[in-house]
């Protein structure tokens, strides 16, 4: 059959062939003599890299492991269309793009046409992309003499080589006659998602449809090879969509510790997230595993990514590397992969462009490129944030008043504490007489960890915090040398919860520990108010209630922590010299408040339906890092425990557990606040 079809294609061009006798015996031999190679056999043969870190050696499966897979599964017969996306500079293009047209070109000798978005970049997708690696190979005797392609000239329409077979360029532009007049059996379309959608006066489908029906005479036979290659843009896009639609692949390694075959993501990159430099998130960023959580060494990873292997949706393969479920009823192959296949990226790199990008200005298109370029997932456009509050709208809040100095009509001092294995941070707020919040100070506790272990860690952690406390802040404008204590501490306690416990029993006032609860919060879950006291609730607040811990010997403040995150939101919404308006300490330049106004919008306020409840307002991560959100709306509810009132009448008495609010002013009597 092969034979056979050979023998037509010979026929087909005899008149080409005849004009370029000098290369006529050897096609003619080869293609008497020897078998037609697989796509992987002739990427591994024939091409030569033009250029990057291998430039001027042979193209190796083995040095990035998911195009021998890519390759395999185009080899195997069972795909008619292959939809292809991965990282950037991974050799996405080589791979999805330029080895394709040449195999039809040279080894199967069929004219291809090309998808290109538009007509600008036919010019550089020759020049930069197809001419350099063709020069590298024997195929470089086909290129034409004369015409378009010859002689580093422009290209037009087409390109027709030396052995019969044309490149065919078809574009998003012009009109759909130019798209519809041209048959083939093989199209390769780049940048899929850079295609317009169908003009005002075309009565035809879209135009990437309408390149790939140049393929329908060869439909029955299934003899169509279609690809198409992109970079994913966002989940409504045309390569995401077709992805899904097709096999929706993953690519799967033995974990060497576990065994089980595992397909690392995002989340599976630790260690850049707590780092306090780039060059710290370089060093410390590594893999795990997404089943057993051993850390992964770069070696290990390329031991993985080397005996990897392909899993389409629905499939399974076990620790034995038996791969279990038929394959989808699909002729599309949905063909991905991402940063831990990407053997051109280490985990060091890919930490540190985390870390700049989660510190970058524009943090949205930092997001953006990371997701798309990095990752191979499609970026989620932000949706509504109902309380308005912008990184810009933050930084624009500070007064005359230094980093760490006390305004003068300051009533009550609250401070919160989120807690992390590594870091704890802190945010300090002066309450002044109309209820304004003023951020008096912020930073980050080291945990030491490796010295100490992690609950001597931090425990020494919470104490430094501790005796910085007790020294107080100078208040502002005054003439003596007085120093105001804070209120009450209110530290996150959901993580190392008999840790925190112990270090506040044995600390005592103003420390309390507190839960957080919100709808938005999966370990959490809704903050449900107790209808009154009992045995266990001790008082109750608004958004908040006291629960006596007697295993534990101290009484929690459960928080809504979505009712106080929605209040923090609102101080920083209301205008500047009104009542409730939240006020940053003064900085030499205004982006020194960028991390703590990045935290502050980490997350948004979202109304979402859920069965049985219906519209619910509730809190949606943005971004990791809110480390600061969480400590300042500790601070808030704290704040509303001791009296402080924005509307309403402020409390004659705040009663409060007795453990809790007790502590000696310096007249040797007990204070709650200074109010």
């Amino acid at each position: 059959m092969l034979r056979r079809r050979l023998l037509a294609q010979m026929t087909m061009m005899a008149e080409p062939i005849a004009h370029n006798a000098d290369i006529a015996p050897e096609w003619f031999l080869r293609a008497m003599s020897t078998r037609v190679r697989t796509m992987r056999e002739f990427a591994e043969q024939e091409i030569i890299l033009p250029n990057g870190e291998y430039e001027g050696l042979r193209f190796r499966c083995d040095r990035q492991p998911y195009s021998g897979l890519f390759f395999d599964a185009h080899d195997s017969g069972n795909w008619t269309r292959f939809v292809v996306t991965g990282p950037t500079q991974s050799g996405k293009t080589l791979c999805a793009f330029v080895i394709p047209i040449l195999y039809y070109l040279f080894e199967m000798r069929e004219t291809v046409v090309c998808g290109l978005p538009n007509e600008d970049i036919r010019n550089d997708k020759w020049e930069l992309d197809l001419l350099p690696v063709i020069e590298r190979t024997q195929y470089r005797k086909l290129l034409p003499v004369e015409g378009s392609g010859s002689r580093r000239g422009r290209v037009g329409a087409s390109i027709r080589f030396r052995n019969g077979a044309t490149l065919r360029f078809m574009t998003a532009g012009g009109g759909d006659k130019q798209r519809a007049s041209f048959t083939t059996r093989i199209v390769v379309i780049t940048e899929t998602d850079g295609f317009d959608a169908p003009g005002a006066t075309s009565r035809e489908a879209d135009k990437v449809t309408q390149i790939i029906n140049r393929t329908g005479a060869f439909d029955r036979s299934e003899r169509a090879r279609i690809f198409l290659e992109c970079t994913v843009t966002v989940e409504e896009g045309r390569t995401w969509q077709e992805y899904n639609a097709g096999t929706a692949s993953r690519i799967a390694c033995p974990c060497p510790a576990c065994g089980d075959y595992v397909t690392p993501g995002r989340e599976h990159l630790h260690g850049w997230q707590d780092a306090a430099s780039e060059e710290a998130a370089r060093r410390e960023s590594y893999w795990v595993c997404p089943s057993c959580g051993v850390v992964l060494s770069e070696d290990e990873r390329t031991e993985m990514c080397a005996a990897s292997a392909l899993a389409h949706k629905g499939q399974e393969i076990d620790s034995n590397g038996v791969l279990h479920g038929d394959n989808p009823d699909t002729t599309a192959l949905g063909f991905r992969w991402s940063a831990f296949d990407n053997q051109f990226a280490s985990a060091r790199s890919i930490g540190a462009r985390e870390w700049r990008a989660a510190r970058a200005i524009q943090e949205e298109n930092a997001e953006k490129e990371m997701r798309q370029f990095v990752w191979a997932l499609p970026y989620e456009p932000p949706r509504d944030d109902l309380s308005g509050v912008t990184i810009e709208a933050i930084l624009s809040r500070t007064v005359d008043i230094p980093r760490g100095h006390i305004p003068k009509d300051t009533e009550y001092i609250t401070m919160g504490c989120d807690i992390g294995k590594r870091l704890l941070h802190w945010v300090v707020l002066a309450w002044r007489h109309d209820a304004s919040p003023h951020t008096v100070e912020y930073a980050v506790q080291d945990v030491a960890v490796v010295s100490l272990g992690e609950e001597r860690g931090l425990l020494a952690a919470l104490q430094q915090i501790a005796d910085m406390a007790a020294e107080g802040w100078p208040i502002h404008n005054t003439e003596i040398d007085d120093h105001a204590m804070v209120d009450s501490i209110w530290v996150d306690a959901r993580y190392q919860t008999d840790t925190i416990c112990q270090f506040v029993r044995e600390t005592g006032p103003p420390w309390h520990p507190v839960r957080g609860w919100g709808e938005s919060q999966d370990m959490a879950g809704a903050y449900r108010p107790p209808g009154a006291t009992n045995k266990r609730v001790v008082r109750v607040g608004q958004g908040y209630h006291w629960t006596r811990d007697r295993a534990r010997g101290v009484r929690f403040a459960d928080v809504n922590a979505d009712q106080w995150k929605t209040f923090l939101h609102a101080r920083l919404t209301t205008p500047p010299n009104h009542p409730g308006a939240m006020t940053l300490y003064h900085v030499g330049h205004v982006n020194e408040h960028m991390t703590l106004a990045k935290h502050w919008t980490s997350e948004r306020q979202i109304e979402e339906f859920r069965a049985g409840k219906g519209n619910v307002t509730l809190w949606e991560r943005v971004h990791r890092r809110n480390h600061y959100f969480d400590a300042a709306y500790m601070a808030c509810a704290a704040a509303h425990s001791l009296g402080v009132r924005l509307i309403g009448d402020k409390p004659k008495k705040v009663v409060v557990p007795e453990t809790e609010a007790k502590k000696p002013d310096k007249s040797g009597g007990w204070t709650i606040g200074r109010g």
